[in-house]
């Protein structure tokens, strides 16, 4: 199994400022090697709580927020799997390629 992970700017950003770890944007936060550590971290956590066929084994952070104007969200925020799997589908294949 894998995952697309959208991080919550407001609560990570707090987490990176009360470290001293600067950033720009949502995407230069979501690069950033420890938010990419921080969120290993919370997969690693939540796997411990499932059987081995339901495991998280490889995980990407989205470099963008979904939107609801790009057609990702529906207008009460539910996540359109097709237009996300047209959108990062490139992310998508590299995690099933074993890419970094």
């Amino acid at each position: 199994m894998s995952a697309l992970v959208q991080i919550e700017l407001d609560s990570v950003g707090d987490w990176a400022t009360r470290r001293g770890l600067p950033y720009t944007s949502y995407a230069d936060l979501a690069a950033k090697p420890e938010v990419i550590a921080l969120v290993g971290q919370a997969v690693e956590a939540a796997n411990e709580l499932l059987a081995p066929v339901e495991q998280v084994k490889a995980f990407r952070i989205l470099p963008r927020e979904l939107s609801q104007d790009d057609g990702e969200l529906t207008a009460t925020q539910k996540v359109r799997r097709r237009e996300v799997a047209a959108a990062f589908g490139e992310l998508i294949e590299h995690m099933y390629r074993g890419h970094a």
